[in-house]
């Protein structure tokens, strides 16, 4: 199974903490820490072994359960380890305490984008789209996003998740007969409530490769949206290149 790079969802874990307006329990003061522990995977002084440890034992920490979004930051961070280890069940497990416990947005974002990819890869279709209706209603526009270099040079930084989001839809979609309906759905409102931003722009592209528009129509569509917006005409190059290199 493919899997989601930890150390790249560490680091977009921690900008979106940081510039969060949650005051700083003694529970999130033990996740912080232990995200300082996990980044030393990057110059292998510790295990996947000792990371994964280091967040259970922040999940046990009664600090850290007095604080239910800090736990479920915890159940979370787990989750993803623990898909490095292909161990899919205990990571499906880990997501499904963590996300019911968030109260914040900010830190429920990058748990849920990865939760969601998980699902995807996993070929459990429903849960996976369930997973990007949320992202892309919620997650629509995160400015924490601009801290992350990756999605920065992406050029469109804060709508990265939906973006990320509408792409496994289409993904979904285009092999799953019984999801096509919500996908075009989603798509399709995604399109009506960003019709000037790369967001629309995405669902465009992924509507389009799904049949929902023929070449004519989505033509017109684009050079319509990029008539608005110059710049966007680049990111539909983008979005074509991503598809591409997808099949």
């Amino acid at each position: 199974m493919k899997s989601i790079p930890f150390l790249f969802f560490a680091a977009a874990v921690f900008p979106c903490m940081a510039h969060s307006q949650v005051k700083e329990s003694k529970g999130r003061a033990i996740i912080r820490s232990a995200f300082a522990y996990q980044n030393k995977l990057q110059d292998s002084t510790v295990t996947l072994d000792d990371v994964i440890q280091t967040w259970r034992n922040a999940a046990s920490n009664p600090e850290v359960r007095k604080d239910t979004d800090a736990l479920a930051i915890a159940y979370g961070s787990q989750g993803v380890l623990e898909i490095q280890k292909n161990e899919p069940h205990k990571a499906d497990s880990l997501f499904r305490k963590a996300l019911p416990l968030f109260r914040f947005r900010s830190s429920k974002a990058p748990i849920l984008v990865a939760y969601a990819e998980f699902e995807r890869l996993q070929k459990s279709d429903a849960a996976a789209m369930r997973a990007y209706d949320e992202i892309v209603h919620t997650m629509d526009s995160v400015g924490a996003l601009w801290n992350i270099t990756y999605y920065r040079l992406s050029g469109y930084a804060p709508f990265a998740y939906a973006i990320d989001a509408e792409f496994g839809m289409e993904q979904i979609a285009a092999s799953d007969a019984k999801e096509k309906k919500k996908a075009f759905e989603l798509l399709q409102n995604c399109f009506d409530r960003h019709p000037n931003n790369a967001i629309g722009m995405m669902a465009l592209v992924a509507l389009h490769r799904l049949g929902a528009l023929n070449d004519v129509e989505y033509k017109f569509k684009v050079d319509l949206l990029c008539s608005r917006e110059p710049d966007l005409r680049k990111t539909n190059d983008l979005f074509e290149k991503k598809f591409n290199e997808a099949k």
